[in-house]
């Protein structure tokens, strides 16, 4: 997959379309997105849950493709209140080099298929233009509405 030269265009605020919440967060900010694709950016703290050693791990990076589906599935449905997802698989998932904390990830994730609640995509992960993941994932949105603080 092949990222396009992203048009200039205000990053929009992705917290509000994903269930996660802190410190589980992995996309800051979403620059592009329609029905098929969307493409997320993530600026990795230094103390995040997922860093260890200065570096990113492996399952912050497919936690981070995972948040870029919802971020997608949430903006496409930003009538509704925020859904939990699950992952259901990953495959041909294939990891060049573990990203450093204070660098930024652009992740884009294609929608392959959609069938009886699962989205099937294929995700890539760039840092400073080179490829640091790519693979594909298997993502169910569950029922179960995501409550806030504020609605507690």
């Amino acid at each position: 997959m092949q990222f396009n030269k992203l048009q200039k265009m205000k990053p929009v605020n992705a917290r509000q379309y994903i269930p996660q919440q802190p410190p589980i967060v992995m996309v800051d900010s979403f620059l592009e997105c329609n029905e098929a694709e969307i493409t997320t950016s993530f600026i990795i703290p230094e103390q995040h849950i997922f860093v260890q050693n200065g570096q990113l791990s492996a399952a912050g990076l497919m936690e981070n493709i995972a948040q870029t589906c919802a971020t997608r599935i949430g903006w496409l449905n930003y009538n509704e209140p925020v859904k939990i997802g699950v992952i259901g698989s990953i495959n041909k998932l294939e990891i060049n080099f573990l990203p450093f904390a204070g660098q930024t990830l652009l992740t884009r994730v294609e929608v392959l298929s959609e069938i009886f609640g699962a989205t099937i995509v294929k995700a890539e992960i760039q840092c400073e233009g080179e490829t640091v993941a790519q693979g594909e994932m298997k993502v169910f949105v569950t029922k179960q509405n995501v409550l806030r603080e504020s609605e507690e």
